[in-house]
Formats: C-alpha cells, sequence, structure tokens
C-alpha cells in the first residue's frame, strides 16, 4: 500500500510540475480505484485550485479543475 501511494504522489507532483508555475504543497484524497482529489495550496497555505483527476493506463489524466 505505501509503495502504492508514493506512485500516487509521484504521478501528482509531476502533472503539477508540468502545468502549473508555482505552488507550495498538495494534499490528496484517493476517492475509489481510479479517481483523486488534489487540493494545489500556495505559498501562503492558501487554496489555489481543486484537481479531480484519474487513473488511466499508468498515469493520471486532469478530468476537473475548481
Amino acid at each position: 500500500m505505501i509503495d502504492l501511494l508514493d506512485q500516487v504522489e509521484e504521478l501528482i507532483g509531476d502533472i503539477l510540475n508540468e502545468r502549473i508555475r508555482t505552488y507550495n504543497y498538495f494534499d490528496y484524497f484517493i476517492i475509489n480505484s481510479t479517481t483523486v482529489l488534489v487540493k494545489i495550496y500556495d505559498d501562503h497555505n492558501k487554496l489555489m485550485f481543486t484537481v479531480k483527476m484519474v487513473y488511466q493506463t499508468g498515469s493520471l489524466e486532469v478530468v476537473e479543475v475548481s
């Protein structure tokens, strides 16, 4: 289970580093076997975005941003 969580964190980090210029940290919640909800915070610990991602064929895809 820990290896899976490490993999999820790495996949989330890769997507965020690819698409967001700056952020301080993120928290995530695994909803089910394919869906992850990610909260992204700025340097002042203020929520910037909430991103819904879906796991497909070894990677995460962004499906919704609010």
